[in-house]
């Protein structure tokens, strides 16, 4: 990740974490390592990056790991929490984890897979390989499949609602 993109994007999650945690300026901290590794927390939210992974927690726990070539280019996309409302972008070889409860969440783009155990969580598909599907009452709905005519899809639990678009 380019240091103009780090400094981007932690500029902006600095400013993200101050108002969303109610924050005075004083009480957050930047920690930034001899290795480039930098630190921001405020309250109980917190980002860090080494330049090729970003680690974020505000309230829902996101983690998004890559390679450094783009923010979804070989990722593992985790999401972890309860009443969150969310859009992320998948690549080709995003792999998806949501946990948690009554979560509304949208991914874009291609995903390779998508797991998602909890209940009472609502997540859009626009594109997808593979469904995973444990805990009650969760409803997944997927546009188009990637590399076949439907997903390859896994249901445990109670009343898990796996449907396409129409």
């Amino acid at each position: 990740m380019s240091k103009f993109v780090r400094g981007a994007v932690l500029s902006g999650v600095v400013s993200s974490l101050l108002l969303a945690s109610g924050m005075a300026a004083a009480q957050a901290s930047v920690k930034v390592g001899k290795n480039g590794q930098v630190e921001v927390k405020a309250g109980n939210a917190s980002v860090t990056t080494d330049g090729a992974e970003v680690n974020s927690q505000v309230g829902a726990e996101v983690r998004a790991e890559g390679n450094g070539e783009g923010a979804t280019a070989g990722a593992q996309l985790e999401i972890a929490g309860s009443s969150s409302q969310e859009t992320h972008r998948c690549s080709p070889k995003t792999e998806v984890n949501i946990s948690g409860s009554d979560n509304e969440i949208t991914l874009t783009g291609e995903c390779k897979s998508v797991s998602v155990n909890g209940s009472s969580n609502k997540v859009k598909v626009e594109a997808v390989a593979a469904i995973n599907v444990t805990g009650s009452e969760n409803e997944i709905t997927w546009k188009r499949a990637v590399g076949a005519k439907k997903p390859k899809v896994n249901r445990l639990g109670v009343d898990n609602k796996v449907t396409q678009a129409r």
